[in-house]
């Protein structure tokens, strides 16, 4: 054991192997000798469990695609050809060149973040994008509407339910207690948040009569969820807001709302402003429809608002300084109505026959070993936005007699950069939509190296 155990390479031999030089390229030699040494424990646990002749050139193969593998986990531009506008694993909306522009400018030194420059004491990092997203939302009486921003979704109705309802029952729809993204559960929310979560109705119908009669001297709340991710057909029912308003209006309780998306005019319903109008409390998300950055907005009676500042909880989930720069800019392109320079705006609106047209021009350059079609499909939003609603497109289908459709999605998704397609009819599906047209001429010269699979 000790011979076979001595035959494993040093670490200096494998760092100065001219291969894992190439594949370490833009690594630190720090952070390379530690992945060489992680590695080398690994093997040498593995050689004491199933001691084995070393094969040096193998050892240097497998270091190869684990450093491989690491690089492939940075953040890198990709290239999404998914057909889905609002990715969750590639970054969800993209951001506006204006927004990112901004963000150089004050991201570069010190800007009036939590300063008021009219007294020279300290502010609030919220007051200007919430007078800004009050005019947005069009509030019948903007000087009782308020806003405040968290980090993401999930955190804002934690906030909400935590500051507003602790300890007291809140009335939700079975059809509306969700799972959103990366496995949190709505009724997991609410137990964080210290609230007593009251079920009612059934998964597909849930009538005014059940809220009415699970109400009782200890009820705070109606909670109405965004049903995100999923839409149900059929044989339903569900209780209009309005009539939630009324109902909680008869019965001094406040109507939450959780409208997911943060969709504002020119997306359609739920908008925020509609929403606004009858319900105490709404919550959406900056990087959805929105087309911002990742955010939780709360827009809501202000006298709640304010208690919800008060909150200690607030300060651990703040939006951080660098989303509030991209969130004011995108809102003061929503203001001036400049909708052309939003980037999801743009992609959910491209013509029909240019997007036809890019996918024939991806068409005439495929290489060697692939086959194509350019096809109709379906576009859709995505990030749990306009659930079951779909965009029409085109796509370029794909597919290889010498690879797997598996194969040939790994092949576009190890390219340089990654082009992420999806597998549909035992094709991979490209789809122009979701691809930025300066993306185009490297779809091209991706797709024109084909596929030769040496024999």
């Amino acid at each position: 054991m000790a011979n076979l155990l001595r035959s494993i390479p040093s670490v200096d031999r494998l760092l100065n192997e001219p291969s894992i030089k190439e594949m370490s390229k833009g690594l630190s030699l720090l952070e390379t000798t530690e992945i060489v040494r992680t590695f080398l424990n690994q093997l040498r646990t593995q050689l004491i469990q199933s001691p084995a002749k070393v094969d040096y050139e193998q050892v240097v193969s497998q270091l190869a695609d684990e450093i491989r593998r690491l690089q492939l986990q940075k953040f890198q531009s990709v290239i999404n050809a998914t057909g889905v506008l609002i990715h969750t694993n590639l970054g969800r909306a993209p951001l506006p060149t204006s927004a990112l522009q901004r963000l150089k400018e004050l991201g570069n030194g010190y800007f009036n973040l939590e300063l008021d420059l009219t007294t020279g004491t300290r502010g609030s990092r919220y007051a200007n994008a919430a007078r800004l997203l009050n005019v947005l939302s069009a509030s019948d009486n903007p000087s009782e509407t308020d806003t405040v921003v968290v980090n993401n979704n999930a955190a804002a109705v934690l906030v909400v339910l935590k500051a507003l309802t602790e300890g007291k029952e809140v009335i939700v729809s079975r059809g509306e207690l969700v799972e959103i993204g990366g496995g949190f559960r709505i009724p997991e929310v609410m137990a964080a948040s210290g609230c007593l979560l009251k079920e009612v109705g059934t998964t597909n119908r849930t009538r005014l009569s059940d809220y009415r009669n699970a109400i009782t001297p200890n009820t705070a709340a109606i909670l109405r969820v965004h049903p995100s991710n999923y839409h149900i057909v059929g044989f339903t029912e569900s209780v209009s807001r309005q009539s939630l308003a009324q109902l909680c209006k008869e019965h001094d309780l406040l109507l939450i709302e959780d409208v997911g998306s943060g969709a504002f005019y020119p997306f359609d319903e739920p908008l925020v402003s509609t929403a606004l109008k009858h319900s105490s409390i709404v919550t959406y998300s900056g990087d959805k429809l929105l087309g911002g950055p990742q955010a939780g907005i709360i827009s809501g009676r202000a006298d709640l608002i304010s208690i919800i500042k008060k909150d200690p909880l607030l300060r651990a989930i703040r939006i951080d300084k660098l989303s509030l720069i991209v969130l004011e800019e995108v809102l003061q392109l929503y203001l001036r109505k400049e909708y052309d320079r939003l980037p999801l705006w743009v992609m959910a609106t491209i013509p029909l026959d240019k997007i036809r047209q890019r996918a024939e021009t991806w068409l005439d350059h495929l290489g060697p070993g692939l086959i194509g079609e350019v096809k109709p499909t379906q576009s859709t939003m995505g990030g749990g936005s306009l659930p079951g609603e779909t965009i029409p497109s085109w796509a370029l289908v794909i597919h290889s007699e010498q690879l797997t459709p598996s194969q040939l999605e790994e092949r576009l998704r190890s390219a340089d950069p990654p082009i992420m397609g999806r597998i549909h009819q035992d094709r991979v599906w490209l789809d122009p939509r979701t691809v930025l047209p300066e993306q185009d001429k490297l779809v091209q010269r991706i797709l024109a190296q084909g596929v030769t699979v040496c024999s």
